[in-house]
């Protein structure tokens, strides 16, 4: 068989497409990171196919290879049964995920060099296509990025969230071990993979992600959010100094307990109760599971804030951005994060951002500098740090120029160019003619 052309990569993101909008479904950083990889590789000479399980169950088993961008192809790939399964049952899909990649790639005679594993399902299906291509005389590498890990997210998770499965601890132990690197995003985030995974620490590269500043920047176009708001005050300059004024707070990305809306509504409560004067608007963008929205809206009327908290579901990037830009502070209050993109869009944006002092967020915001850092998650805390950025409106946006700075070190350029040197390391070179 011949050798793969040692440019030209596989990324696989089994449980959500790279080009599925954030906010939406399982579609979140992962998804943003995956496709702007993607595209960056490309531009750099890459050959780059991107694989992703098939959930529209109209279609016949099999692969669908589609162009998504130059250079950059979209494998699609219908197994019987998976499109009607739920997030929870697709572990037992992914061997056979696996396998239906390395059975195309063997009909194209064509197989990367290299398979790039994003999240752990992909890591098991990515370690099944190299197996299948061992017993062809090919030897394909993995990398691995988690994104998330279940020992890191089970550390630190929050009484209202539920724990992750030892399978997928087991499933993450064993392909850290089996990969040729695991990417990570922070130091912090490589101590972690050491730590509770073991991993030999020769083979956790740090690569941080980037951003998209042609999308999130200080210029962004404000969204339009309905004629219901079309008078509200994110239409105002947040620049104003109308002590009337709400200071908004904006907290982008799936409403789930891990991302902690629900930490920002009771502190809204606690602020309301204990500091009336001081106006304060929270806005959540993104969707989640029906029963948490309910609850969402259920604790706002609670806590006595139902007309202080708007709900936008899920927004396109640009107009994501341009929210970003109008409101006065995006709050990341997760209880665990690798890394933080969202801070870091904020931040593109020139909106200082308050984020939970906890694993990357610790990273992407420089504390006192570019936002806060807020102790853990009691909403306590997290009134205390909105009454503080409302009551000093003057100090809280004098980091706008240096949240901006920061985003603008991290390109996607750059993170393309750590993956290549990552990638050609662990490629077997071509053999001389």
């Amino acid at each position: 068989m011949p050798h793969p052309d040692p440019r030209h990569v596989l990324l696989l993101s089994m449980h959500t497409s790279p080009v599925d909008q954030p906010g939406s479904g399982d579609a979140g950083g992962l998804n943003v990171y995956v496709w702007h990889l993607a595209r960056a590789l490309a531009q750099a000479g890459w050959r780059v196919d991107m694989a992703t399980l098939d959930r529209d169950p109209v279609h016949d088993a099999g692969v669908r290879a589609t162009t998504v961008a130059n250079g950059v192809r979209l494998l699609t790939v219908a197994l019987t049964g998976a499109a009607q399964t739920p997030k929870s049952g697709l572990p037992g899909f992914a061997p056979q995920f696996g396998r239906a990649l390395a059975a195309h790639y063997d009909r194209e005679g064509d197989f990367p060099a290299v398979l790039h594993a994003h999240y752990w399902l992909s890591g098991v299906a990515a370690l099944e296509a190299a197996a299948v291509e061992v017993t062809r005389g090919v030897d394909v590498p993995v990398v691995l990025t988690l994104h998330t890990s279940a020992a890191a997210k089970n550390l630190r998770a929050g009484p209202d969230e539920s724990p992750e499965p030892r399978e997928r601890e087991d499933a993450e132990r064993d392909a850290v071990a089996r990969a040729c690197r695991t990417i990570v995003n922070t130091p912090a985030e490589r101590e972690q993979v050491v730590e509770l995974y073991g991993a030999r620490p020769e083979r956790v590269v740090v690569i941080p992600p980037g951003v998209d500043t042609t999308v999130f920047h200080p210029g962004a176009a404000r969204p339009v959010l309905g004629p219901s708001d079309r008078d509200s005050d994110l239409d105002a300059d947040r620049e104003a100094t109308d002590p009337a004024r709400p200071f908004t707070v904006l907290c982008a990305g799936r409403v789930q307990p891990l991302k902690g809306q629900q930490v920002l509504v009771r502190a809204l409560g606690l602020l309301r109760r204990e500091h009336p004067e001081t106006p304060v608007r929270l806005v959540l963008a993104g969707v989640g599971a029906p029963e948490f929205l309910d609850r969402l809206h259920e604790l706002a009327a609670e806590e006595g804030v139902t007309d202080a908290v708007q709900f936008l579901g899920s927004l396109p990037r640009p107009e994501l951005a341009g929210l970003m830009g109008a409101v006065d502070a995006v709050a990341v209050p997760s209880s665990s994060e690798t890394f933080g993109l969202v801070a870091v869009e904020a931040q593109a944006c020139g909106t200082p951002v308050m984020a939970t002092d906890v694993d990357g967020l610790r990273y992407a915001v420089r504390d006192g500098k570019t936002g806060w850092l807020v102790p853990g998650r009691d909403p306590a805390e997290w009134a205390k740090a909105m009454d503080r950025a409302a009551s000093q409106p003057e100090r809280w946006r004098a980091m706008s120029p240096a949240a901006q700075a920061r985003a603008q070190e991290l390109t996607w350029d750059d993170v393309a160019a750590a993956h290549a040197r990552t990638y050609l390391a662990c490629a077997r070179p071509a053999p001389s003619a």
